[in-house]
């Protein structure tokens, strides 16, 4: 199927006016225009392209998520169809999409004309006027199509569990491209427009499956202004899960920490001095911890005791004694009041736990400074990895599942951890500050293992990051983004 398609990037035009559905192939108006943002977490990267998108393509776009509604998928599904149609087409305005490829695939979905396939003319020409007709392709995206010899090719409501899987993944499913991967770097996008056509801030964007408890509704509150997609999934959670709480605090313009970038939600106690208050204010503060990696939780502040991801082993830590928090007479400064729960950002996972085959990046905030296959003088042949580049101390997180096969000095990797995963892929973390870890222990994604140093063959702090398939190097950036995830 053709693939020829210029990269895309985290910025995409809407329409002022009100969105139109055509069942047919779409030409559409020209309409006033205004940008938002679209960001995926780990997709989004250090320096986003602009795109904009016309109304003719924001016509098509609506009309996938017409069909997904109408096909019974619902918006997860959406979200695939729109991505896919991005790839295929550019949402139907490549100029090549209109003309039959080799393989005769024409169209949004790049669906085959042949004779035989996508549609029941009798002859090509036919074919190509049946599947001319967007909607048709986006039915049959879904649907899949039983041509007239009984043959039914697959859509995505064929294909098993496609809600568990990555967007890239269930697209794959669907349309069996040589680059299965392709896929990825438009979910952001398609996420922020199926947010944008259900009415729903358009910066809630997530780059994997969405775990069903953690896929909430809005609020309605103004509060919800400003705020990060990590720090909007957390006010709409604890607003579905916890209907008595009736004040959710986000953006306080000038504050220079967290709250002044849209990365903190206070959640205010109702009778916060009671025994039902304390005991409320506890549940939320449980919560928010045991979901941090799904919710990209940083911190957690209640009633004088610290929680972070950066020492999750040392518990909650109380403030003034372990921890850099405050403790004294003022009940909003104490947080006896509220929980404070502070975000990364675009880092949650939207799952629950970290299950196996769960994905994070290393580190937060971070630098690429060398890519795998990289060539010069600071490499023998040429480099084996990634290097994410971070300040001393920062701390380094297992990117999935495994069990600790070597933590200690390892000559020119300085000190170096590896993880080891159930099939036989092995991670190498090197030039480490500080190892936090032991041979034999199983981790999970997201288990803060070690901190970036400079110990080894190096020029400067960073992390050197390898992934080792059957012993051999294979490239970090294609392994962490066919699992959804773009460094």
């Amino acid at each position: 199927m053709w693939k020829a398609l210029a990269a895309i990037g985290a910025a995409l035009t809407v329409p002022l006016a009100p969105i139109l559905v055509f069942a047919g192939a779409l030409t559409g108006p020209q309409v006033q225009t205004q940008t938002i943002s679209a960001t995926c977490a780990g997709w989004a990267g250090d320096t986003p392209v602009g795109i904009e998108l016309d109304a003719g393509q924001m016509n098509r776009a609506a009309l996938v998520y017409a069909a997904a509604l109408e096909t019974g998928v619902g918006a997860a599904g959406a979200v695939v169809g729109i991505a896919t149609a991005m790839q295929e087409s550019f949402l139907g305005a490549h100029p090549a999409a209109a003309t039959p490829n080799e393989d005769g695939d024409v169209g949004l979905f790049q669906q085959r004309s042949l004779v035989g396939w996508y549609a029941d003319g009798t002859t090509q020409q036919e074919n190509l006027q049946i599947l001319a007709d967007d909607a048709y392709q986006a039915r049959t995206f879904y649907l899949g199509h039983t041509t007239l010899s009984g043959w039914h090719i697959p859509g995505l409501t064929d294909i098993d569990g496609w809600q568990h899987m990555t967007v890239a993944q269930a697209a794959q499913a669907v349309q069996v491209s040589a680059y299965p991967d392709a896929y990825a770097k438009h979910e952001g996008i398609a996420r922020s427009l199926v947010a944008l056509f259900a009415g729903q801030p358009a910066g809630l964007a997530n780059c994997g499956p969405v775990d069903p408890s953690l896929d909430c509704a809005p609020t309605g509150m103004a509060s919800e202004q400003g705020q990060t997609p990590d720090a909007l999934r957390v006010m709409r959670c604890i607003h579905s899960r916890w209907p008595q709480i009736r004040s959710l605090l986000g953006v306080r313009p000038g504050d220079p920490k967290d709250h002044g970038t849209g990365r903190a939600v206070d959640v205010m106690i109702p009778n916060y001095f009671s025994p039902a208050g304390i005991t409320l204010g506890t549940e939320i503060a449980e919560w928010a911890r045991a979901n941090a990696a799904a919710l990209g939780v940083t911190y957690i502040i209640w009633r004088e005791h610290l929680w972070s991801t950066a020492r999750a082993d040392e518990g909650w830590r109380r403030c003034g004694q372990t921890a850099s928090c405050y403790t004294g007479p003022d009940p909003s400064a104490a947080h006896l009041d509220h929980v404070h729960i502070s975000v990364h950002g675009t880092q949650g996972t939207g799952t629950t736990s970290a299950a196996v085959g769960s994905v994070v990046l290393p580190v937060d905030q971070y630098r690429l400074t060398s890519r795998f296959g990289d060539t010069g003088p600071r490499w023998k042949k040429a480099h084996t990895g990634l290097d994410f580049a971070a300040p001393t101390g920062t701390p380094i997180k297992a990117v999935t599942d495994g069990t600790i096969t070597r933590a200690g000095p390892a000559g020119a990797y300085g000190n170096l951890t590896t993880l080891t995963t159930a099939d036989g892929t092995v991670i190498y973390y090197a030039h480490q500050s500080t190892t936090m870890v032991r041979v034999g222990q199983r981790v999970t994604a997201g288990t803060v293992i070690g901190r970036v140093g400079a110990t080894g063959n190096v020029t400067g702090p960073h992390l050197h990051l390898e992934v080792r398939v059957g012993g051999i190097p294979t490239d970090p950036d294609r392994w962490f983004r066919s699992r959804g995830i773009t460094p």
